[in-house]
């Protein structure tokens, strides 16, 4: 079953000159970033939420990505903003969040906003995952009690699944490619060996009931960019996907006061 065309599909929001670049996780879609997208829209500033490579369709077309390809996603994104914007935020959930920080480690970008970033993983068996590799093509996800996931599945196709928490609903992939799982390590490596390289404004976010992220994570971030002097705040009723959980009013007003706090210096 092809998954519902508005989860999966990019979207643009314009507004004023400071674009947000938002970056879904891994083996999710942008119907993660969709609902903070609208918010931050209807505040004024301009929104462009990417799609990355291999993402919304099929766990096999995932399988033809990386790391490679998915940094090259967000290079571009920014590019296209930079076209009516003067000035651009990464604001990226999980891998989406590493991808933020990789951006800045670059110069790319002018300020971060990473959620539930990944410098470890919370499921150990991912840091082996390379032993399993001559064995297994695809593996199968962890599973999260709903209650703690605060999701329910609505619907399943080959290899993924669509959830709902309210009204809300998010496409992301059961099975996950075991080469895209050791290239996402790859890439955790890459970004933290670069993280010192920052140079501009962050704003770290963290969930407290994250199984996905460990939530030593934001400690590492923080402590390696000390020198930007980062906001740091910690969200203790959600979950990882912190964009659609029950605190994403909340996580959307930061969102906002950090650019607006960030729109201020630069005036």
């Amino acid at each position: 079953m092809e998954p519902q065309r508005r989860l999966v599909e990019p979207f643009c929001f314009p507004g004023n000159r400071v674009g947000c670049l938002l970056i879904h996780g891994f083996s999710g879609s942008p119907s993660e970033m969709r609902w903070l997208g609208e918010r931050l829209a209807k505040y004024g500033w301009t929104v462009h939420g990417i799609r990355l490579s291999g993402h919304g369709t099929t766990p096999e077309d995932m399988a033809k990505t990386c790391w490679e390809d998915w940094a090259k996603d967000t290079e571009a994104g920014v590019i296209e903003l930079r076209k009516t914007c003067d000035t651009v935020i990464g604001i990226g959930l999980s891998m989406g969040g590493l991808l933020t920080l990789h951006l800045a480690t670059l110069g790319l970008i002018d300020g971060i906003v990473a959620m539930n970033a990944p410098m470890v993983l919370a499921d150990r068996r991912t840091r082996y995952i390379q032993l399993v590799r001559p064995f297994m093509t695809f593996v199968r996800k962890r599973r999260i009690p709903p209650s703690l996931a605060n999701l329910t599945r609505i619907q399943k196709s080959t290899g993924s699944v669509t959830e709902t928490t309210s009204a809300l609903e998010r496409f992301v992939y059961e099975r996950i490619p075991v080469d895209s799982l050791i290239s996402l390590n790859r890439g955790i490596r890459q970004v933290r060996c670069n993280l010192s390289k920052i140079t501009c404004p962050a704003l770290l976010m963290q969930s407290r009931k994250d199984f996905t992220v460990n939530p030593v994570s934001v400690q590492i971030i923080q402590k390696q960019i000390e020198h930007v002097n980062p906001s740091v705040h910690y969200w203790e009723n959600s979950g990882h996907i912190l964009t659609l959980g029950r605190e994403r009013e909340e996580v959307a007003l930061k969102v906002h006061e950090f650019l607006l706090e960030f729109k201020a210096q630069g005036s």
